[in-house]
């Protein structure tokens, strides 16, 4: 893909999102064809909406699963971004008419101490670690936007940060080196009913495992995670829809809740 061919599949998810509603996929020329062109896409909305003169809040992990991978025909998890406007703290209502067919995920959320480095033989749960600030339950709003999804592939995925939408930040917890992430208790609840449990360990064996990923993989775009950035390390529930007038509560032991209203 040519440089102009990138902005302008950028621009064109830009207005699409934007608009509330299903999204096209992008025209043939402007699909990306391989892992690459997908995030070059995804930097160029970054860079475009910096432009714009909103900021870069921090990042979310998808297909931290090995039943997600093999769905969806990657060897690997995959990074999106989130931008600032987009991150909401809990408890946080959405207007139904500022999300389209959305779908609600529990997670593991982390906020950056520092910015990370390079770190020759690259980051791991232990050395990621040190960076952290806090940890919170959290909620990734994602949106079935796409009636054609089903047609797509991964690097499209990868364009369209994996439907993300926004997210909603509980509680920070500072003193969090005394909790067992990797053994702590996920559950999601939409108006009440129980959706289902995972835990920390569902996601690359530890959350800091998604964390130790991203800050590898966007040192091998360029970037690197920032200071006062917010992760989200990666679903610990599959994707549950939810409509409007009804509350998601994800619940994870030890770090709080997040809650979502719809109205």
């Amino acid at each position: 893909m040519t440089p102009e061919t990138i902005a302008d599949a950028a621009a064109a998810m830009i207005a699409a999102r934007d608009a509330i509603g299903p999204c096209p996929r992008l025209d043939g020329d402007q699909r990306p064809q391989d892992q690459a062109e997908g995030y070059a896409i995804q930097d160029a909305i970054i860079a475009q909406r910096q432009a714009a003169g909103e900021t870069l809040g921090g990042w979310k992990v998808g297909c931290t699963t090995a039943t997600m991978q093999e769905m969806l025909g990657i060897d690997s998890p995959a990074g999106g971004a989130v931008m600032g406007g987009n991150i909401l703290t809990s408890p946080a209502e959405l207007a139904a008419s500022a999300t389209h067919n959305p779908v609600v995920e529990c997670e593991i959320g982390v906020r950056m101490a520092s910015d990370v480095p390079a770190r020759e033989g690259g980051h791991d749960v232990s050395s990621i670690g040190d960076h952290v600030a806090t940890c919170f339950a959290a909620i990734e709003l994602a949106e079935m936007r796409y009636p054609d999804r089903d047609a797509m592939s991964v690097p499209e995925f990868i364009a369209d940060d994996f439907f993300q939408r926004g997210i909603v930040v509980g509680p920070e917890i500072a003193d969090w080196r005394k909790l067992d992430l990797e053994s702590a208790r996920g559950t999601t609840t939409i108006a009440g009913d129980y959706k289902g449990e995972g835990f920390g360990r569902d996601v690359m064996g530890h959350p800091l495992a998604a964390l130790a990923w991203l800050a590898n993989a966007l040192h091998d775009r360029g970037q690197q995670l920032l200071a006062g950035q917010v992760v989200l390390t990666g679903s610990l529930i599959p994707a549950m829809p939810i409509a409007s007038g009804e509350t998601a509560v994800c619940d994870v032991v030890g770090l709080g809740e997040a809650r979502l209203t719809i109205r």
